[in-house]
């Protein structure tokens, strides 16, 4: 008797599972029917102020004075931090001793050009002096007064002081050439030792505010480290990551609803203002910025958001469950005769519902598929 009931509560229990199975695979019919629908695309990431760019140090060293602290103002060109590097210093001053040296080496007045304008001159004195003493040999060597032999010396000597005078003339060139070469050699070595020593005083690009710093006094720093974050004061942006699935349907201007974690569930509104075309290969995403529609202030940075991309949004449009849409946009309806399969124009997209532009009229009865 007690097995005789074990397997009737046995078959009950059987025939409960497969009537539930059955009406679990059934397919559903719904109406078309009208009502608001919003399209959105999903985004993630953060808020960052506007330019914000980061600071990186120039050349290598030690923090010898932090001039500016987390969330103070700056303005272009004002100092951050001083590094210090003895032997950039030592360079500059050396290349300011050759510079000096070779200005004052190019001055008219110099002891090298002097000199050598002293040989010049030399060189031309005698030069006028010894065509004179050639022209009176000549008439002495007439009247028989000298030798072949010391009219031919005149002659040499005439020579001779031409050809130093000439010498003394292009020395002098050749030399002042040399000297302007040398000066603008130094003065291209001074530049660079002032650059390189410039590089020790790390400055701000841009009036803003800064986010962060890296380096406090006394720490080492290596060129390329990064020692600050700096960004426009007051002015944060959204800056969201978009699947490359969804970034064709992203404009400029379209509304983005947000919300923070840091804010609760509290609702802030912007706009799509620039899309960036390179596409991350690490998660397959595309970068979107975002301006706010008011001046929020907000008094922190990189603070994590979700965002939804406004893509449409229709009050009153014909809406089937999206699980009724199949394969090329069919439809199946049910009719009088029998079921058939219609072609939609598919509008406006949710993960729930489908609107239908062509192809449905309101009331239309809808099937949807049983689950496979």
């Amino acid at each position: 008797m007690v097995m005789r009931k074990n397997t009737l509560l046995f078959l009950s229990l059987v025939l409960w599972v497969m009537l539930v199975f059955s009406s679990c695979n059934k397919a559903k019919l719904v109406k078309a029917q009208r009502k608001a629908i919003t399209e959105a695309v999903y985004a993630s990431g953060y808020i960052v102020p506007k330019n914000e760019y980061k600071v990186y140090a120039l050349a290598d060293g030690y923090i010898i004075a932090k001039y500016k602290n987390d969330g103070d103002s700056v303005k272009k060109g004002e100092a951050i931090y001083k590094v210090e590097n003895t032997s950039y210093a030592a360079r500059l001053s050396a290349s300011s001793s050759s510079y000096k040296l070779a200005k004052k080496n190019t001055d008219e007045n110099s002891p090298v050009l002097a000199d050598l304008k002293n040989k010049i001159r030399t060189a031309q004195a005698k030069l006028m002096n010894d065509p004179i003493n050639y022209v009176r040999n000549k008439n002495m060597f007439a009247a028989n007064a000298i030798t072949q032999s010391q009219l031919d010396q005149a002659q040499l000597s005439f020579d001779v002081s031409s050809n130093d005078f000439k010498s003394a003339v292009e020395q002098y060139n050749k030399t002042k050439d040399q000297l302007d070469v040398d000066l603008q050699t130094a003065q291209s070595n001074l530049t660079s030792s002032g650059e390189d020593l410039a590089n020790y005083a790390i400055s701000s690009m841009m009036d803003g505010e800064i986010y962060e710093t890296d380096k406090e006094l006394g720490e080492a720093v290596r060129k390329n480290d990064q020692v600050a974050l700096i960004g426009e004061k007051g002015h944060k942006i959204l800056q969201l990551s978009v699947d490359q699935q969804d970034i064709e349907k992203v404009k400029l201007g379209l509304e983005v609803v947000v919300k923070m974690d840091i804010t609760g569930n509290k609702v802030y509104k912007a706009r799509i203002s620039k899309i960036y075309p390179n596409m991350n290969q690490n998660d397959q995403s595309f970068k979107v910025e975002a301006e706010f529609e008011e001046n929020y202030q907000f008094n922190f940075v990189h603070a994590s958001v979700e965002a939804n991309i406004i893509i449409g949004y229709k009050d009153n449009a014909l809406l089937i469950p999206r699980d009724a849409l199949q394969a090329d946009n069919m439809v199946e309806i049910k009719g009088l005769g029998g079921n058939t399969k219609v072609k939609i124009e598919p509008g406006l997209e949710t993960l729930e519902f489908v609107e239908v532009l062509k192809g449905l009229k309101e009331g239309d009865e809808i099937v949807i598929p049983a689950p496979q």
